[in-house]
């Protein structure tokens, strides 16, 4: 038998108010975007009747006076496929969420506990929770409150074995649909990059007017001196006084949801997160990707697909741009007098007449008291957040037979269609030599059935383009690195930061590139630029720590994992591998506390459980690492079990 050795994780890791003067000092001059509270002064009508809206309800702190959830009866919450227990508690004023699993003995382990800090949604369908960090970064946590059900159950993406816990970062992508602009730029909003962003300043509470009216600071000073009402009214955006077609866009860009997963979108290059203005072309800012038709994807529907079902209807296309969100919905929020079904019937009878009654085979009377919406656009049970029901925007000429609400699994993340072939969807036009197969070649090699094919596509689109751009480079690499021509990736990862020398990704990626082809010179030298320029990517500490270990340099590796800790004490991989380097020191109480606190972090690595349990019969402790064994035996993959069936042999052999 082979003795008994811990394991070192390896692999590359790719990863109101009056004015007192003139507006804008939080907001910066750069950006033109106001704390929206200033609006209150000349707009209060709208203004307060928006807050109440679903929108301005989006992202807020938690209090004792938006409370809706049940914090101290049914608060606890088993998760049975990771066997994980959560606890959502409040306490001198503030508000909890405690995570743990039960041993054996049926004593509490990997215990972990975070304070709400935001919450993201209004409540009307569901409510999700975020913990900020001293550094700001944002992380979600695990559960989610779902009114329609009125439940704790795991947040969207995490009803699953091996979920994301504690350790899902909320990007730039997260907050430009679910909150106002962050009133200071984020910390990594640069181009092309959505890597570990920290949110350092003031945050905006909800989506605020500027979403729709684009920043007011030009327009308050000009309020404040007015010379004319005409120079008032043309320092903002009025979407009203927009063409039909970029008033839908502001709607677009976050409703347009196609059901392509991986990317659903990519910016323009060269275009920051928080670069879209409204009255601007949408396709000017970003690029979204659908299935090519007849994948079977038609009838796919997620939580935020309203616009891209809407323009798949009859009742849009032919409307010829007259219909629009705004033909139905008052984006102020203005509450109606009458009931749902007499309001919207109302707008469908601005363009259909009580001739349709015959069809229907109602009578005219009948016909005007129907139900249109419930009909033709029918609640239906969306596939990405499975516990919510909601409006199906996709105008039906006759009503499904099929039970839209039934129950549905959740599908993973990572859940791909390996062959799907992507399309450009959104923008049509005209895209110059090669920057259409640039886009698509990016989609293909993500998710497209032939990665190899969509490589070629961006090749050849770059070769045409011309592009001076890091973005697409960095993206042929990762494609070419997954299809496993390294070298070619190599060359990629050069070009890339040969054109941004502070693309911190760009490095990081190329340093485990360089690590995995064997060499580890090369690569702690784009590690270490990596984290100089990103000192808060504990992923990088790792990636480091493992290339020292490459290069025979120990104590640099503990160094480096020891970092890496500091900087973000949820990345597993760095206690892990600290651990083992403890274990193979002799430190096996060390090593015990390491492996022990990389559980804390993600209770789901397996590797660190059967660490732990080796380190636990390093220490005399059998019982304790028998029962960390059992549960790889129950969850792990082959290789885990494995290890796991020659430790428990030899507890056996030992009669213990």
């Amino acid at each position: 038998m082979q003795p008994l050795r811990v394991v070192v994780l390896r692999g590359a890791l790719l990863a109101g108010l009056l004015l007192a003067g003139p507006a804008g000092s939080r907001a910066g001059s750069e950006t033109g975007y106001v704390d929206p509270v200033q609006c209150r002064a000349c707009h209060s009508d709208i203004y307060d009747v928006y807050l109440k809206t679903t929108m301005g309800r989006a992202f807020y702190p938690p209090s004792a006076g938006n409370l809706i959830e049940d914090w101290t009866g049914k608060n606890h919450f088993f998760h049975e496929p990771s066997k994980r227990h959560y606890e959502m508690t409040r306490r001198d004023g503030a508000f909890y969420v405690r995570r743990y699993l039960k041993d054996g003995e049926g004593r509490e382990i990997d215990v972990l506990e975070r304070e709400i800090t935001y919450v993201i949604g209004s409540g009307k369908r569901a409510r999700s929770y975020i913990h900020q960090v001293a550094d700001g970064r944002m992380i979600e946590l695990p559960v989610s409150w779902y009114t329609q059900e009125g439940r704790w159950a795991m947040a969207p993406g995490y009803d699953k074995p091996d979920h994301a816990g504690f350790t899902r970062a909320i990007t730039n992508r997260c907050m430009f649909c679910h909150n106002g602009y962050p009133l200071e730029t984020p910390t990594n909003d640069r181009p092309g990059r959505d890597h570990g962003p920290r949110f350092p300043g003031a945050l905006v509470m909800g989506i605020d007017c500027q979403r729709c009216h684009g920043p007011g600071e030009n327009h308050i000073r000009e309020a404040m001196n007015p010379v004319s009402l005409e120079r008032v009214r043309a320092a903002i955006v009025n979407p009203s006084r927009l063409g039909s077609e970029r008033q839908i866009e502001i709607c677009m860009q976050c409703h347009l949801g196609t059901p392509f997963r991986v990317p659903a979108s990519l910016l323009r290059f060269g275009r920051t997160f928080y670069s879209y203005r409204p009255g601007q072309p949408l396709g000017e800012y970003a690029v979204h990707f659908d299935y090519k038709k007849g994948s079977g994807h038609e009838e796919d529907f997620d939580i935020v697909s309203a616009v891209y079902r809407l323009r798949k209807s009859a009742c849009f296309i032919k409307s010829e741009g007259a219909l629009t969100c705004t033909s139905c919905h008052d984006p102020h929020g203005a509450a109606s007098t009458e009931p749902k079904q007499a309001y919207y019937r109302a707008k469908c009878f601005g363009c259909h007449s009580a001739a349709a009654a015959a069809p229907h085979q109602l009578t005219a009377a009948a016909f005007q008291q129907a139900d249109c919406i419930g009909c033709h656009m029918p609640p239906r049970r969306t596939e990405d957040v499975v516990r919510v029901v909601m409006t199906e925007h996709y105008i039906r000429a006759r009503a499904p037979r099929d039970d839209l609400t039934a129950p549905l699994a959740e599908r993973a993340d990572e859940d791909q269609d390996p062959h799907g072939q992507p399309v450009i969807y959104f923008p049509r036009q005209d895209w110059g030599p090669g920057l259409r197969d640039v886009y698509l070649g990016i989609a293909e090699a993500r998710e497209g059935a032939d990665p190899a094919a969509g490589v070629r596509r961006l090749k050849r689109g770059l070769e045409a383009a011309k592009l001076a751009d890091p973005v697409p480079y960095q993206e042929l690499a990762r494609a070419q690195t997954k299809i496993g021509r390294q070298e070619d990736a190599r060359r990629s990862f050069l070009k890339a930061i040969e054109l941004d020398r502070n693309f911190a990704q760009a490095h990081h990626n190329l340093g485990n590139l360089l690590a995995d082809m064997g060499r580890a010179l090369e690569a702690i030298q784009h590690l270490q630029r990596a984290i100089e320029l990103d000192p808060y990517s504990a992923q990088s500490y790792n990636s480091l720590g493992l290339a020292h270990l490459d290069a025979g340099e120990r104590a640099e590796a503990e160094k480096a994992f020891r970092r890496g800790m500091a900087a973000d004490p949820l990345e597993a991989g760095n206690h892990l591998n600290l651990g083992s380097l403890l274990f193979q020191q002799g430190n096996h109480d060390g090593a015990r506390r390491e492996f022990a606190r990389a559980l804390e972090a993600d209770p789901g690595n397996l590797t660190a459980r059967n660490n732990l349990g080796l380190a636990l019969l390093a220490l005399g402790r059998m019982a304790e690492g028998k029962w960390q064994f059992e549960v790889v035996l129950e969850a792990g993959d082959a290789e885990d079990k494995i290890v796991a069936r020659r430790a428990l042999k030899v507890i056996k052999k030992s009669g213990r």
